[in-house]
């Protein structure tokens, strides 16, 4: 199995509580170290696009920066609602999937009120396209987004 990078970012709902994803993306080398810092920050600025919750927390590797945790004052940003990213390696086919803590709902697609908006050249095509340059599947491969998905968790 190849070595594996990742970022892990937390979020703060409006009950101050946490909700927390990882995303796998190539180790950081001195030859990359650059190009990721550049891939994870256009992630990162999508993420903020697209999710309700305040940012209070990034790891990366052994680096981890934490921001002043304040929770956000949109009662609709709540943990317990989560997009679902679903997605595949470009090479194998294998399926993963991801959960993004109280994403915005305005973002749903306005005709599937069950799905995020695909295809409009909005945020949520943003997120994916910085999602798609970054992370990787578990096997180090290029990963394709399929699908993103309104759903409800107890954490």
């Amino acid at each position: 199995m190849p070595l594996k990078g990742f970022t892990n970012w937390s979020y703060l709902d409006y009950d101050s509580e946490v909700g927390r994803m990882q995303v796998h993306s190539a180790p950081r080398t001195a030859a990359n170290w650059a190009a990721q810092e550049t891939l994870e920050g256009d992630l990162q600025i999508a993420l903020a696009a697209i999710v309700l919750g305040t940012q209070i927390q990034t790891s990366v590797g052994n680096r981890t920066t934490v921001i002043a945790p304040v929770p956000p004052a949109e009662q609709e940003a709540q943990r317990e609602l989560k997009a679902l990213v679903q997605y595949y390696d470009s090479t194998t086919g294998k399926k993963y999937s991801l959960e993004i803590p109280s994403p915005d709902l305005a973002n749903l697609d306005p005709g599937d009120k069950s799905h995020f908006n695909i295809g409009d050249a909005g945020v949520i095509d943003a997120f994916i396209a910085a999602f798609e340059a970054y992370a990787l599947s578990d096997d180090g491969n290029a990963v394709v987004v399929t699908e993103m998905t309104l759903v409800g968790r107890n954490q």
